[in-house]
């Protein structure tokens, strides 16, 4: 078929498409899949149409450089032929759109990140401007992904891990709100058990009666929701599959989002997280303590008033690295490092015998929260629906573009509602502790 028919076949198609979706705004099953054979039929037309055009360039740059040689022309005889070097534009033939590396590319789109003002000319093979969808026509949003002579593959900085994963207590919920029971177990002074107590009595005396108190822990499922919309030209052109980037970056991105919450979570609508526990613990600063410092009375005192240190772990802000390296406990005229770096590939290093992470969601140096110790396994994440990512063409299908749609139902919060009172002690115990303000 010409470009001419096999344009008129795609526009029939997309105008059966549109007319069947106008009568059915909430099309069946049947009906959906009717329509979606009739977009697959105008892709492939369009894709017969872009193969043509290839066609056509090739053939154009083949003249073109063979026009740019010059016409043969006598020479004495054992005279060596002339060399011709020519130079011919092939830009818009050229897959790798005028650059001539990769190395070049990325170096462009480098600097076009950082000064969008004076962005390569090569970049900038389309000049709409769109709104909220990943779209070749907007560089930054998807443009340059689009140059097919390249590697396919994505440069990123990777998402910090999670240091709390597979250390929670995970519950899966079989409802939207579940309601898990709990003891009244926090005040030692009397009893460990919430209430009941032994007593030691005479052959004939009475014991005495003890009892226990309860409480209700609840998990409340909310809803979390990414959302981006594609343009089908920028999911077709790019050679790098922009499907499968939109789901890892959606799957980076909550693992980083459910990090902060259980940090700095409000825990209305979201987790709470163990900054607004009322069981958290923070450890005030030392008489005369320095702004921004970290002492190792500080580390200490945080290490006492842990409950459960056993299965605790740290996690601080980068910048408190430098502080946290250099601690020592004095022994003597010598001392030991309260820091140890690992020399085990892949092992964090460790604070007072402890794994120590570091995260950009703590607190910076000097505020409450800069250092965070917990023993996670008393910090409940339930969830109602894992991770559900689904497409659609529908949304915009008069745009010509596709939404993602990612969602989660869950729900966390630490379980303790006080911090625990010793039996002996006046210095309460929770799992949570953290730095205060300095």
């Amino acid at each position: 078929m010409t470009k001419a028919q096999l344009m008129a076949l795609r526009a029939s198609k997309l105008q059966a498409a549109k007319a069947l979706l106008a009568a059915h705004p909430s099309p069946d099953a049947e009906q959906t899949a009717t329509i979606d054979t009739l977009v697959a039929e105008a892709n492939s037309a369009r894709d017969q149409i872009a193969a043509v055009e290839a066609s056509a360039a090739r053939v154009a740059a083949i003249d073109a450089e063979l026009n740019a040689i010059p016409a043969p022309r006598s020479v004495a005889p054992n005279t060596p032929t002339p060399r011709v070097e020519a130079v011919v534009n092939l830009a818009d033939a050229d897959p790798n759109r005028g650059f001539a590396t990769p190395r070049d590319y990325f170096s462009a789109v480098m600097r076009a990140e950082r000064n969008p003002s004076a962005m390569d000319v090569r970049l900038r093979p389309l000049a709409a401007v769109g709104s909220d969808e990943q779209s070749g026509s907007q560089d930054s949003y998807g443009g340059f992904l689009i140059p097919r002579g390249f590697a396919p593959n994505l440069l990123e900085v990777q998402a910090e891990a999670d240091p709390t994963a597979g250390r929670v207590t995970a519950l899966p919920m079989s409802s939207p709100s579940v309601d898990i029971p709990a003891r009244v177990d926090k005040d030692h002074s009397t009893s460990v058990s919430g209430g009941l107590i032994w007593t030691r009595r005479p052959e004939t005396g009475a014991g005495v009666s003890s009892r226990q108190k309860y409480e209700q822990v609840s998990l409340k499922a909310n809803s979390l929701m990414g959302v981006n919309y594609s343009s089908n030209e920028l999911l077709r052109d790019s050679p790098i599959s922009v499907a499968a980037l939109i789901a890892r970056g959606f799957s980076d991105e909550y693992q980083a989002h459910i990090l902060n919450e259980k940090l700095n979570g409000t825990g209305a609508g979201e987790f709470q997280g163990i900054m607004n526990s009322p069981a958290l613990v923070t450890i005030a600063k030392e008489t005369g303590q320095a702004a921004d410092t970290i002492v190792t009375a500080n580390i200490l005192k945080m290490r006492a008033r842990c409950w459960g240190f056993a299965n605790a772990i740290w996690i601080a802000n980068h910048d408190t690295y430098p502080q946290l390296a250099q601690l020592a406990l004095a022994v003597g005229t010598g001392g030991t490092a309260l820091y140890q770096t690992s020399i085990v590939e892949d092992r964090p290093d460790t604070l007072l015998g402890r794994p120590i992470f570091y995260s950009e969601f703590t607190k910076t140096l000097g505020d409450s929260g800069d250092i965070v110790l917990g023993n996670w396994s008393e910090y409940l994440e339930g969830t109602l629906q894992g991770m559900d990512m689904q497409e659609s063409i529908h949304v915009r299908f008069l745009n010509n573009e596709n939404t993602f749609r990612a969602t989660v139902r869950n729900d966390g919060q630490c379980w303790w509602k006080t911090a625990l009172t010793p039996k002996n002690s006046t210095a309460t115990l929770s799992p949570f502790v953290v730095l205060g303000t300095r």
